[in-house]
């Protein structure tokens, strides 16, 4: 036992085991497919871009999608980056994507152990939170997902800032600031999320009663000099935003914070997961349970406090850790969609349960007679949370194992019912793509995008009346949509409705300046009329 812990005490140590067990954990995702939920456009849609070195500063003046003809979305700009150095090196070959997203997650798995250990909580405590962190189920999609790793990415600069901040407590060099305030930067590039960090590292130093001016005046004019190199660049990309309110993100808020009780049930009980959660179809029994759990826990610390003084105020640190870093995804642009809550999201917000336990002095039996107990509890935790990321991460294969899931696990969600009749459609399964869109439409009947799948297939039967009709049934609430204006210019060219053709490849090209196929189209009618 004692080698052991002398082990522990080893950093190569420590970072071998998680290195290993990460890839024992994550091999079999390297061979995984994309499963066209966002990797379609962000990677495939966008290679000839992402394979040229040359727009690597492009990246920092475009959202993530690349758009120039429809409202921007997210700024994105070094996940871009991460794409294109897998996309330089392998192409649109998914095995290099996967493997980056998962080096990613072995990095932060580290510096999540770094962290706990600069927090001077046990090592062996420290060892064994990181290996959860490693292994948690919940955390499958940042992995598995390529897309995910957005919040893997924020994880790992997060996490540096922050541990540098608390170098800078510790030994007080200039370097230490320099490069907390550099991490910080990246965060802010990788994930608007990041602006949370200082409010943390001043809730730290509450925490932890160090809240000194000097040293919160040193990091203020970093965190201002690095928000004044990221803001003239996220306008530059944002100059098209889509329009909301102070009103409508307060709504927006409100409207989806009951996630946070779901997602909160995922981290002690991830045994509902499901690629694309919504609420309606989660259920809220895990999250109670949770929440009754944290209850116990402060009121056995509370209990012991005269022995710990100021532990209530790092569990609140910790809580605010998970929550505030939480809450920004839950504004969404468009309150119409029927909101999703994809489990990747609590990927950093996860460290600060992670602090709470410690401070709730839940491991505080590790020795005497608890100790054996407590050992074994924690290796059998290890080995369940393990086999069911195991398993989990096969429904992130390909996307038809994906959407599978999303239609099963969501069977209220639209896109979840929508996209899995698209890839059985791209399958050449029609009758099961017309099953999918037909639920999508009594679900929601103005889901973008369905009836002009549906109008497609219609197309392929030879029904062009039907196809027509679902063609301007999407038009009619979905007027900016390029690809119905197109299909129904297709329609109407095979039908010898030239001009009704010419005036819908014209819409086409307005809406998206870049559709070849449109402008390809009309130089075919064009030539057939001279």
């Amino acid at each position: 036992m004692q080698k052991i812990k002398n082990l522990l005490y080893n950093d190569l140590f420590v970072y071998g085991i998680i290195i290993i067990l990460g890839f024992l954990l994550y091999f079999k995702s390297l061979f995984f497919n994309f499963v066209y939920l966002d990797d379609n456009e962000l990677i495939l849609n966008n290679i000839n871009f992402l394979s040229d070195i040359h727009n690597f500063f492009t990246a920092f003046t475009t959202d993530v999608f690349h758009v120039s003809h429809e409202a921007a979305v997210y700024y994105r700009p070094l996940l871009t980056v991460s794409f294109m150095f897998d996309a330089i090196l392998g192409g649109a070959s998914p095995f290099l994507f996967h493997l980056s997203s998962t080096i990613i997650h072995l990095v932060a798995s580290i510096l999540v152990f770094t962290l706990l250990n600069k927090l001077r909580y046990q090592r062996a405590v420290s060892f064994f939170l990181s290996i959860i962190f490693l292994v948690h189920p919940v955390l499958t999609q940042a992995v598995s997902w390529v897309p995910g790793r957005n919040d893997s990415l924020l994880a790992v600069f997060v996490l540096a800032s922050f541990i540098f901040f608390l170098g800078y407590l510790e030994e007080r060099k200039t370097r230490s600031i320099i490069l907390s305030v550099s991490f910080f930067a990246l965060a802010m590039f990788t994930k608007e999320t990041a602006i949370v960090l200082p409010f943390m590292c001043l809730m730290y130093l509450w925490a932890v009663n160090f809240l000194r001016w000097k040293v919160v005046s040193r990091f203020l004019l970093g965190w201002f000099l690095a928000l004044c190199a990221w803001y003239p660049l996220h306008s530059l990309a944002m100059k098209n935003p889509i329009p909301m309110t102070v009103k409508d993100m307060l709504e927006s808020l409100f409207k989806n914070m009951p996630a946070s009780i779901q997602l909160l049930g995922k981290i002690f009980f991830p045994f509902n997961l499901s690629v694309l959660p919504n609420i309606s179809d989660t259920t809220f029994f895990w999250g109670i349970g949770s929440i009754l759990l944290i209850i116990i826990l402060v009121v056995y610390s509370w209990k012991k406090e005269k022995f710990y003084k100021n532990s209530y105020k790092m569990m609140l640190f910790g809580l605010a850790w998970f929550f505030l870093f939480l809450i920004p995804s839950f504004v969404r642009p468009d309150p119409t969609i029927i909101a999703d809550f994809i489990e990747h999201r609590v990927y950093l917000p996860i460290v600060g349960i992670l602090i709470f336990l410690v401070e709730s002095r839940f491991f505080d039996n590790l020795r005497g007679k608890m100790k054996k107990l407590f050992l074994i509890a924690g290796f059998v935790v290890i080995v369940v949370f393990f086999t069911v990321t195991f398993f989990h991460q096969n429904n992130f294969a390909n996307r038809i194992a994906f959407w599978k899931n999303a239609s099963e696990n969501s069977p209220h969600s639209p896109l979840a019912q929508r996209n899995m009749g698209a890839m059985y459609q791209l399958d050449n399964r029609n009758d099961l793509a017309k099953e999918y869109y037909l639920k999508t439409i009594a679900l929601h009947n103005l889901e973008p995008m369905v009836h002009s799948n549906l109008g497609l297939i219609y197309a392929d039967e030879g029904n062009y009346s039907e196809a027509e009709k679902e063609y301007q049934t999407e038009i009619s609430f979905n007027p900016t949509y390029a690809n119905a204006h197109f299909n129904l210019g297709l329609l109407y060219y095979k039908t010898n409705r030239l001009n009704q053709a010419r005036n819908e490849w014209e819409k086409t090209l307005e809406i998206n300046p870049d559709y070849t196929d449109a402008t390809n189209a009309l130089s075919i009618i064009n030539t057939a009329e001279k």
